[in-house]
């Protein structure tokens, strides 16, 4: 039978969801058979891997290359696949920091549960590179995540992969904190700071009003955003939080003895569980709470997170409803689980076992005093590939 040999040269650029499994690359009709001579894949992300007919031929590399060097023989009916691992659509990614000698590092999750997937030391600490809060944003037109770090009134902002690329002059507190389109920080009593992610604008808010609560440098709480409000508690002994309208600057205080969490607070901020209900978190020394922002019912519990001197605020939202709040003390992780009933506190320590937050898990103290992370639950960017196949194809008439 005769046979007609034709050469062929593809080159791919795609862009894909990231929870996309698999993309063909070629095909053989039941007449066909194909030799593929050079494959060469860039971009594909990590565990990549080549695909004959439910066969893995090779894998791809941490980096996302993928390179085949020897020739590769198709049958007739044949497809030849890129395989991606199975993704969810969000995911964790965060920029710790630390004044200790866990340093700087890139931090990812499934956005699931309450544990890291990976954890790299980017960064030794150095005077510059240290934080007491931070913030992430993913650009509303090209996806991309930015970290940004916040030091003495100096916010530091880092792209993905944790490289600072540029900083600005944010008023003079140590806490920042964000909402999709807005950075913020308190400036003073009467004024809030306000800054376009995208823009770089500023517009910021002059309220009236109740005064709006400065949070302490040592033993400060926190600020949050929820909605069309900001919330601020100055420090951990504190029973009042004000509560400013984003819009009109109007601003109100709740004033509950259920606020008080000791003399150190670890931290706090917004979670919004599963089902929707937005809470706000806070740890110290003496006790914890949880604020039901739907029921505006404070419920309070003894706890004892032990933490002195902590300049800054350990809170980030690891997965939806799930809250970790690092602490001075030993090193130690408080994780709130607000999803499934009344929300669940559990805590560890380095010397009580240590515990996946951390690189230097023998290392007592290696957080130091200062610390803080930029990270949160995020849209996870598609993946964008390039595939080169080149061979030839045979064909019986």
């Amino acid at each position: 039978m005769a046979e007609q040999v034709k050469v062929f040269k593809n080159l791919v650029d795609q862009v894909l969801p990231v929870t996309a499994t698999d993309v063909v690359l070629h095909t053989t009709s039941s007449t066909q058979r194909a030799v593929l001579r050079d494959l060469d894949c860039i971009g594909l992300g990590k565990g990549a891997t080549l695909d004959l007919d439910g066969r893995t031929m090779n894998s791809g590399t941490d980096a996302g290359v993928l390179e085949r060097t020897k020739s590769l023989i198709m049958g007739p009916s044949s497809t030849l696949k890129l395989k991606f691992p199975a993704s969810p659509s969000t995911g964790f990614k965060g920029l710790l920091f630390f004044s200790g000698v866990e340093g700087l590092q890139l931090a990812e999750g499934n956005g699931s549960d309450g544990s890291f997937t990976s954890l790299t030391q980017i960064g030794a600490t150095t005077a510059t590179n240290r934080g007491t809060s931070g913030a992430v944003h993913v650009h509303s037109t090209t996806g991309a995540v930015t970290f940004y770090r916040n030091l003495l009134g100096s916010v530091y902002v880092h792209d993905a992969t944790g490289t600072e690329t540029g900083s600005f002059a944010f008023g003079g507190n140590s806490q920042i904190v964000e909402d999709a389109t807005y950075i913020y920080t308190v400036y003073s009593s009467t004024v809030i700071y306000r800054r376009h992610f995208e823009t770089g604008v500023r517009t910021d808010l002059t309220c009236t009003g109740a005064a709006v609560k400065i949070p302490a440098d040592n033993q400060g709480s926190y600020i949050a955003v929820h909605g069309n409000f900001l919330y601020a508690k100055q420090n951990g002994q504190a029973g009042v939080v004000s509560i400013t309208n984003l819009t009109t600057g109007a601003t109100t205080h709740k004033t509950d003895s259920d606020f008080t969490v000791g003399g150190y607070s670890d931290g706090g901020g917004l979670v919004v569980n599963t089902s929707g209900v937005p809470f706000i978190i806070e740890v110290g020394t003496n006790y914890w709470y949880y604020w039901n922002l739907d029921t505006d019912v404070v419920t309070r519990t003894t706890a004892t997170s032990q933490s002195s001197t902590e300049y800054g605020n350990g809170f980030f939202q690891i997965a939806q409803g799930i809250a970790v709040i690092f602490g001075e003390y030993d090193d130690g992780a408080t994780v709130i689980n607000t999803n499934g009933g009344s929300p669940v506190r559990t805590r560890t320590t380095k010397s009580a076992g240590g515990h996946s937050f951390t690189l230097n898990s023998s290392n007592v103290n290696s957080f130091g005093d200062r610390f803080g992370v930029a990270g949160g639950v995020v849209a996870i960017p598609a993946r964008s590939y390039s595939a080169y196949v080149a061979g030839i194809d045979i064909t019986e008439d």
